[in-house]
């Protein structure tokens, strides 16, 4: 690490976000309802997270390359913290619906001024190792996060939950004002690039055709994952008859073994081709989806989770790092910014598609076309590289 201080404050930062929310998240529909919330009301500030991250992923990408990523960071945990106390000292519904759209904003801020900060701590061809070591943060986070809900759950209630967020995020903000230097990163000039030209400057970074693969990529690899998330327990426990402890380890299965390997294949993406390692766990978890519905018993489908997580892995530090790199032709909070809203368009439309699909065609159709829309992905990200490739190579060697 170029810096390893500010790489280690990052990490916290990340971490302690991603377990306050991981805490919350897991229980936030549980809430809702206690409070009275139904149909409508119940489906509302859920639907309006998601939206939010959609719509303003490409603006909060472009505050942060406006801005500098210090005053991004600080803006986005300053407004996580305000969220978690309405959550906390509020119980009217039209309040959280709010608050929930204000935590979807922020959230669509901070991951592309956490992964800016990421490649400025990284040093040259060491962005694979960083982006793999930082996610490990929140993936450990997720894993833990519903666990220890569970726990404050039933000693304090809601009031425990909320609680936790709230040190939770005053910790991340303290330790960003302290561990983040103020001249970490630099904003735009204002004549190159605005907040208002956010919109076009997204339309034409994703015209460009190596962040047009990307953002192909991770809209399949979003729609796979909401697919395997939404009906998954359900074949385990409607088909295969499995208990909750045994559902509870397939689902885990795919998690552990993506933390446990984040770091030394994000070593591998920094020696061998990003493109290269894309391509190969793209395919390999599409194949892997293929499988699921003819999976018989419970260790088989733990082995096909831990084999999902596996090839997973492969493709995700070296996605994030290819994303680094267009970060500097495009800037790092626009460019992740656009990205992300690819993925949750992907998670959006995951559960939609699989929805219809079940009641159309039954369960196993879903896992089938998670696998096709994962080889599709796949294929069109293949395909943008290699036309830039045979672009480059006219009028040149090759």
């Amino acid at each position: 690490m170029k810096n390893g201080n500010l790489f280690k404050s990052l990490f916290l930062i990340n971490f302690s976000t991603s377990l306050g929310f991981g805490i919350a998240d897991a229980f936030f529909s549980t809430y809702l309802f206690s409070l009275g919330g139904r149909g409508i009301l119940l489906g509302l500030p859920l639907l309006l997270f998601s939206l939010s991250k959609i719509l303003f992923g490409p603006v909060m990408g472009a505050c942060v390359d406006r801005f500098g990523p210090r005053a991004a960071v600080t803006l986005s945990l300053t407004l996580y913290l305000l969220v978690s106390l309405g959550y906390l000292f509020s119980s009217d519904l039209a309040l959280i619906t709010l608050l929930r759209l204000v935590q979807g904003v922020a959230c669509a801020m901070f991951r592309p001024v956490m992964l800016s900060l990421v490649g400025a701590a990284s040093g040259t061809r060491g962005e694979g190792r960083a982006a793999g070591t930082f996610d490990i943060s929140f993936y450990l986070a997720i894993g833990v996060g519903p666990l220890l809900g569970g726990v404050l759950h039933d000693r304090w209630g809601f009031y425990g939950i909320f609680s936790c967020l709230a040190l939770l995020c005053l910790l991340a903000l303290t330790v960003a004002l302290r561990g983040i230097p103020r001249l970490c990163g630099t904003a735009i000039p204002a004549g190159k690039q605005t907040v208002r030209a956010a919109l076009p400057a997204a339309l034409e970074a994703a015209r460009h055709r190596p962040m047009r693969g990307l953002l192909v990529f991770i809209f399949g690899r979003g729609c796979g994952i909401s697919l395997l998330a939404g009906f998954l327990p359900i074949l385990l426990n409607a088909r295969l008859g499995l208990n909750g402890t045994q559902t509870g380890l397939v689902l885990a299965s795919s998690t552990l073994v993506i933390t446990s390997l984040l770091r030394p294949v994000g070593r591998l993406s920094d020696r061998l081709p990003r493109k290269s390692l894309v391509l190969l766990g793209g395919v390999s978890v599409s194949l892997l989806y293929f499988l699921i519905p003819v999976a018989q018993g419970f260790h088989q489908v733990l082995m096909l989770g831990g084999g999902i997580g596996l090839c997973s892995v492969l493709s995700q530090p070296a996605s994030t790092a290819l994303l680094l790199e267009q970060g500097e032709r495009h800037g790092t909070g626009l460019a992740v910014g656009i990205f992300n809203t690819s993925l949750n368009l992907g998670f959006v439309a995951g559960p939609l598609l699989g929805g219809w699909l079940q009641d159309r065609f039954g369960l196993t159709a879903v896992f089938y076309a998670a696998g096709w829309i994962g080889l599709a992905a796949v294929g069109l990200f293949a395909a943008s590289n290699a036309a830039r490739e045979k672009k480059s190579c006219i009028g040149s060697p090759c």
